[in-house]
């Protein structure tokens, strides 16, 4: 009974967290989608080029990519939390098909192409694990679980307190204008490491 009983209280805890990482990975999926989508829909290697290359076509691309660093960070922290299951790895498929497709429409401007963050860079785990022994004290983002690191200036990076937890910016950001219009509350897998978090001023969505 007892044995039951631990495993009921485990499921309890991982099964929230894994329903918010798969809302944030199908929003990741539905971005690099519609990504798809549009270039897909001009008719001409050309006019791609052009679109790519102008002012509103890098914004937009950056900002694809930034969805992309989320959902790569979301897959680093499921693996070092051992939170996978074969939903997840489902979605992380279909993203990771999507994104090499999206690469193949940015090879008409290859300026842009190389601009994408290289394999390494996109490596959460190894740095998380760097972070992890560097004993940091800093918590866990609340969107992609990954540690978050200290705020050296060889890894700085901005973050934001809400409510008790701690989000890499563009996590946090993610979330508001993909996801839902407010920060998701700590997870209790992540709570004994952001107890003494401080807070901040709470991130506005975009209007």
């Amino acid at each position: 009974m007892l044995g039951t009983e631990i495993e009921a209280c485990a499921y309890s805890e991982v099964e929230p967290v894994r329903h918010k990482l798969k809302r944030c990975l199908d929003s990741s999926h539905k971005v690099i989608q519609e990504a798809n989508g549009i270039l897909c829909g001009i008719s001409h290697p050309s006019v791609c080029s052009e679109v790519l290359l102008s002012s509103q076509g890098s914004a937009y691309i950056a900002g694809v990519t930034e969805v992309y660093r989320v959902a790569k960070r979301i897959e680093s922290g499921m693996k070092s939390l051992n939170l996978e299951d074969e939903t997840l790895k489902d979605i992380l498929r279909n993203i990771e098909f999507g994104w090499h497709n999206l690469q193949a429409f940015l090879s008409f401007s290859p300026s842009v192409l190389q601009k994408l963050p290289s394999a390494f860079n996109l490596d959460y785990l190894l740095n998380d694990l760097e972070h992890s022994l560097a004993d940091s004290q800093n918590g866990n983002c609340g969107v992609c679980l990954l540690k978050i690191p200290p705020s050296t200036e060889a890894t700085y990076e901005t973050v934001v307190g809400y409510h008790g937890c701690l989000y890499h910016t563009t996590c946090a950001n993610f979330w508001l204008n993909c996801v839902e219009n407010h920060l998701p509350e700590p997870s209790s897998l992540l709570q004994e490491n952001t107890s003494d978090v401080k807070e901040s001023e709470p991130l506005e969505p975009p209007v």
